[in-house]
């Protein structure tokens, strides 16, 4: 409804928020633990229905739902003309405005993968220092997940230099750092609200998704690994590159999505 406050006309809007769409993953990944027998999940679904739950339950309480959005102008009256469509713009016809109207490039994401996979192995570094470990640790262990009997290794070997391993494992890194990249260059322009809750979304909510998946499937993918991973430390990696990728998607410039059709454009009035 419209109408005029003590400083400006305007509108009375519904505040946009992420809630409602993280309330349905949670109940998904509780859905998700029951079929899988994979007790994370539960536990990260839990936490996630009872966040969101209160989260929506607030945004609905009285005077904390709306927003008051201002009008740029007061609004004219509308004359139809039977036969005619209003132009786009003066000049252009057979064009129709496609939404959003502008969107993040795809190498938004390319470039949040690539930053977020340059931070995202520091703190493994730390731990594997920190627990008398060498610094190639790690990346053995990553490279687990292609080679097979790579689980069945001593310890004592995982630590040593090993070339083929090092290449597969970076670039294993490396793959998977752009294509969650591109993920959250899709996704997170499509969470409404302002870019805070985008990089909230990005940098705490997928993480812990994704950390709480690998603990139920590690298991299969890679025993070593999750015999061997500080879980504490794994997740402090995913949240690092979540935060990195989010805040480099989120603050990308975006670029204009062309009208659609096959019109003309003439010389504008």
């Amino acid at each position: 409804m419209t109408h005029t406050t003590d400083k400006k006309p305007g509108v009375e809007m519904p505040k946009p928020t992420v809630w409602p769409m993280i309330l349905a993953l949670s109940i998904t990944l509780i859905a998700a633990a029951a079929a899988l027998g994979a007790p994370a999940f539960a536990v990260i679904g839990g936490l996630l229905f009872v966040t969101s739950f209160c989260g929506w339950m607030n945004a609905l309480l009285p005077h904390r739902g709306h927003e008051h959005e201002p009008l740029r102008a007061l609004p004219t009256p509308i004359t139809g003309q039977v036969g005619t469509v209003e132009h786009l713009q003066p000049g252009m016809t057979g064009y129709r405005f496609r939404l959003p109207e502008k969107v993040h490039p795809i190498s938004a994401g390319i470039k949040g993968g690539i930053v977020g996979g340059l931070v995202m192995p520091i703190p493994a570094l730390v731990w594997a220092v920190l627990s008398n470990h060498s610094l190639w640790f790690p990346v053995n262990l990553l490279a687990g997940i292609v080679l097979p009997g790579l689980d069945e290794m001593p310890a004592d070997e995982l630590q040593k230099f090993n070339m083929l391993w090092f290449v597969i494992g970076v670039v294993g890194h490396a793959v998977m750092s752009l294509t969650v990249g591109l993920i959250y260059g899709v996704l997170l322009p499509t969470i409404p609200g302002a870019a805070r809750w985008q990089i909230l979304v990005g940098g705490i909510v997928l993480p812990l998704i994704w950390t709480g998946f690998s603990r139920g499937s590690m298991g299969i993918a890679n025993p070593a690994l999750q015999h061997n991973v500080d879980w504490l430390y794994y997740a402090l990696s995913q949240y690092v590159f979540g935060l990195a990728a989010a805040i480099v998607v989120v603050r990308s410039e975006k670029v204009i999505v062309p009208p659609a059709g096959s019109g003309t454009v003439g010389e504008r009035a």
